[in-house]
């Protein structure tokens, strides 16, 4: 079977985020499945057509900037509007953790890529709890078949009051319940992360007490959009997490799913990441 080819794009993210080891445990996780050849770049501004014409797939790990608060460096319009003729031409795009996150001065069109987004100036949070149970929305899809009902992440962020753009065609494969009580904690909000609280009443929060999608697809054109808002290190450890995660850039890349989930059995136990290998 013809291999994928995919360009992660990184570079400039929050510093909690901040790791190339992370962009080199994506590519080496994607590669072990035998169905990717990835190429990173750090810097994506000013691409051309031409630039991205070999490659089936783009995966983004990119918010542009440092802390949650400052303003994010945008790519620039002649990239972002390369981008969107190039989904929306057919090819796919994947969409990692904190590249959900967009501010005031991001264009439309782009929260309409992405199709659910989180914008701090809209009342969008990161929930204090870190381990989270996530159940499987639609157990039918490719993507999501033969996925646990409910599985647990780790030290992982839950960004809650997710967006979804009115133009979009989202599909929400996975969510978590935002429950008021993970909010019950000292130290929040925290200064680097403020959050308006109604009447400083939790539970009038916008979204909390409620399901808040965290894995999603969307339609752009004749393109496909995958995008995951979980993804720490320790979730690259979850075979749910992982099954879906490469699942989800297979069906970005080319409409199809064929990979299933790390095989365990016999000696199969005694592999260390990435398990596909």
């Amino acid at each position: 079977m013809k291999k994928l080819n995919m360009l992660l794009v990184s570079g400039l993210v929050t510093i909690e985020h901040q790791s190339r080891k992370m962009n080199e445990r994506l590519r080496e996780l994607l590669e072990a499945t035998g169905r990717f050849e990835v190429a990173i770049v750090e810097e994506f501004r000013n691409i051309t057509p031409e630039f991205l014409e070999p490659y089936d797939v783009l995966l983004i790990n990119y918010d542009g900037k440092l802390l949650p608060t400052q303003p994010a460096r945008r790519f620039g319009e002649q990239t972002e509007h390369v981008i969107y003729d190039f989904v929306a031409q057919g090819k796919g795009i994947i969409f990692y953790h904190s590249s959900i996150w967009v501010d005031a001065h991001w264009p439309d069109e782009w929260r309409k890529l992405l199709g659910g987004y989180c914008a701090m100036d809209q009342g969008c949070r990161r929930c204090p709890k870190d381990d989270h149970i996530i159940e499987t929305t639609d157990p039918d899809h490719p993507i999501t078949k033969g996925i646990d009902a409910k599985w647990m992440n780790v030290f992982d962020d839950l960004f809650t009051q997710v967006i979804i753009h009115p133009e979009a065609k989202v599909h929400v494969l996975a969510s978590i319940f935002d429950n008021v009580d993970f909010y019950r904690v000292p130290g929040f909000p925290p200064a680097h992360h403020p959050v308006e609280i109604p009447d400083g009443d939790l539970t009038k929060m916008p979204g909390v007490n409620q399901y808040t999608p965290v894995i999603w697809t969307n339609e752009y054109g004749k393109g496909r959009v995958f995008v995951t808002s979980i993804g720490h290190w320790e979730a690259l450890d979850r075979f749910n997490f992982i099954t879906m995660f490469v699942r989800g850039c297979e069906w970005a890349a080319s409409g199809e799913v064929t990979l299933e989930k790390p095989d365990r059995s016999g000696d199969n136990r005694l592999k260390l990441f990435p398990y596909y290998v």
